[in-house]
């Protein structure tokens, strides 16, 4: 009986070897750190501040592939999203606020980090007097509005208008 269970296993051991994938096990060509990654210790190139107190390289900032890649891009609005923001402009100009907040909560579910929808949010708020959304609002616009400066002065002007009102 110990003679069968030995051989049987040898068996499930062999049959499992024979179904297993062949790959090569792939060895680094080298111990040392690729030439993009910058040496412990080495020098760190100059750096600047920028109106928004963030950090920028000064060497060639339209030619850096790194810096490229981390600048804010706006993406472009769904068609479905743009006629929503239209109608909420719209309702605001003719006084319906509350109309308004209600079309823009529904444009959240198309886009939630557009920046726009967050700022006429923000404004349906404010003309409804509930200046503290308002302000709220205006901040979450703000946090999603690094690509859209225009957004960022009406959320300023939002801003301004609210502290003015509520102090």
């Amino acid at each position: 009986m110990k003679n069968f269970c030995f051989y049987l296993l040898v068996m499930a051991l062999f049959v499992l070897s024979a179904c297993a994938q062949k790959r090569p096990v792939s060895m680094p060509q080298s111990h040392l750190p690729p030439e993009s990654v910058p040496e412990i210790g080495g020098s760190v190139p100059a750096q600047s501040t920028v109106p928004d107190g963030s950090a920028v390289a000064d060497s060639g900032d339209d030619q850096n592939p790194l810096l490229s890649a981390v600048r804010p891009v706006q993406r472009p609005r769904p068609k479905a999203l743009t006629r929503m923001i239209k109608n909420a402009e719209s309702q605001l100009k003719k006084r319906q606020p509350q109309l308004a907040f209600s079309t823009l909560e529904q444009a959240l579910y198309i886009d939630g980090q557009d920046p726009l929808v967050w700022h006429l949010m923000a404004r349906a708020q404010f003309d409804q007097g509930n200046i503290v959304q308002a302000v709220s609002l205006a901040q979450k616009s703000n946090s999603l509005s690094a690509a859209y400066p225009d957004v960022r002065e009406k959320n300023a002007a939002l801003l301004r208008k609210a502290q003015g009102r509520y102090n």
